[in-house]
């Protein structure tokens, strides 16, 4: 796990002037400052969704050619993720399906369609995985995303990096102007709760698969290192 600590020497000094009319007395000085912290590791995990869909004239003949196709991947799949409830059915629907031809609205079919959603907790296994996978009749791979299992733990680690360094910042700033800074009156954590792709990234991708060849070189796939990024903000009183 690579951690990196992320600071920009920036922070706003706010000072209070006296309101008009006072002469003696100034209000609470401020110092208030912005620090930032970034985590970084590599993903324990990856999750895909799978599609299958078939259109066929009579609703009976293409529910069962998906069924029999996810029955393949639900076996298939739980061999590289036994554990439980990493395999599971995620979506299941039924609808017609229309088309059109020389502009006029024409009944194509019925479309059977189930997704199965699978997390793969030893990536060093997803490679053979997806290469027995794309030998099934899979329509295709909705989503690859990749996550950390201890996410919340490096959120956490990133917003104490962050704030301690707005304290480095302010600090510094303190020193330059020769005052010094008192008790903390304010923290403000500005990471959003899921922090989605601006925040950390999390490498994803969605995998068409209008033909399957890999010309005998197999499928490799090598995940990106996770970011887990945050902001805090930091208001201290001035002696």
């Amino acid at each position: 796990m690579h951690r990196l600590l992320i600071s920009f020497p920036f922070a706003l000094i706010g000072l209070t002037a006296c309101q008009p009319g006072q002469t003696t007395a100034t209000t609470s000085r401020q110092v208030k400052s912005i620090g930032f912290g970034s985590v970084t590791a590599y993903p324990d995990y990856a999750e895909l969704t799978v599609d299958v869909a078939f259109t066929r004239p009579k609703l009976k003949d293409a529910v069962a050619e998906v069924q029999a196709v996810v029955d393949q991947v639900l076996a298939l799949s739980k061999r590289y993720a036994p554990k439980l409830n990493t395999v599971r059915v995620s979506n299941t629907s039924s609808n017609k399906e229309f088309t059109y031809v020389k502009d006029k609205e024409v009944f194509a079919g019925f479309n059977s369609s189930q997704s199965v959603t699978v997390r793969i907790t030893d990536l060093r296994r997803l490679s053979p995985y997806m290469e027995e996978l794309l030998a099934t009749r899979i329509s295709r791979i909705k989503s690859l995303n990749y996550g950390h299992s201890q996410a919340d733990s490096l959120r956490r680690e990133a917003d104490v990096l962050a704030l301690t360094d707005a304290a480095k910042t302010a600090d510094k700033m303190c020193a330059a102007l020769h005052v010094r800074r008192g008790a903390v009156l304010e923290a403000s954590d500005y990471s959003t709760p899921d922090n989605g792709t601006d925040d950390w990234g999390r490498p994803s991708s969605n995998i068409e698969l209008y033909g399957k060849g890999f010309g005998g070189r197999g499928f490799r796939i090598n995940p990106e290192l996770l970011h887990f990024n945050s902001t805090c903000k930091l208001t201290s009183a001035l002696e």
